[in-house]
């Protein structure tokens, strides 16, 4: 079966494609596999599975942009569309950087970075960084990358402001994407102007390395 989205065609089994359709439809009835050699639905297991994963991403980073639309979203109608309870919203923002709950806390907003080799400050002048904290992480955005910015492969410092309100902070686009400190077990989003200077494209990747 030939699905065509967007004037771009793929090709799918028939099976994924008739359950796709009819999710799309909302349909409630979930008609079984029409396949029954084996191996055929094997790969349609796997194509299966790649295709809920990328989509459960997607459901989290939607989630997240609607949640730092304003400063008011409302997180029970935002649970219902994603059929999740009160705690497992508060567990999907938290990890894509925002606060359980929104009257006590904010997020780590990184406003500039350092490419470690050459010490340049990119974005900043050195006054507005000289009171941030910082953490450094080596930059390697995926392979899918159309053109790589000049700070792939490098190491960088970034420079953030902890606890921004949400709706101070502006995400935008950018809702969604976080940087990982392991060691310091930090959470960071980022402004606008900091992921188009990494990555160049500005369109919005959650499954690169270094983000989610």
């Amino acid at each position: 079966m030939r699905i065509s989205i967007g004037g771009e065609q793929v090709e799918v089994p028939g099976d994924l494609g008739t359950a796709l359709l009819a999710g799309l439809r909302g349909e409630r009835l979930v008609e079984p596999p029409q396949a029954s050699d084996f191996d055929a639905l094997v790969d349609l297991v796997a194509r299966t599975s790649r295709l809920i994963q990328h989509l459960a991403v997607f459901r989290e980073v939607a989630m997240s942009r609607a949640d730092a639309v304003g400063a008011y979203s409302n997180r029970s109608a935002l649970a219902m569309a994603g059929a999740m309870s009160a705690s497992q919203l508060g567990r999907v923002l938290e990890g894509h950087g925002l606060p359980r709950d929104r009257r006590s806390g904010g997020v780590n907003l990184v406003s500039a970075f350092r490419t470690a080799d050459d010490g340049l400050l990119h974005l900043a002048a050195e006054p507005d960084v000289a009171d941030l904290p910082s953490f450094t992480l080596p930059f390697n955005p995926a392979q899918t990358v159309v053109e790589p910015t000049e700070f792939a492969g490098r190491e960088l410092t970034f420079y953030y402001r902890p606890q921004v309100p949400i709706a101070v902070a502006d995400l935008g686009r950018t809702a969604g994407y976080t940087l990982r400190d392991a060691e310091q077990g930090l959470i960071a989003c980022v402004t606008e102007r900091v992921f188009d200077a990494l990555f160049g494209d500005p369109r919005l990747d959650p499954t690169r390395p270094n983000g989610r």
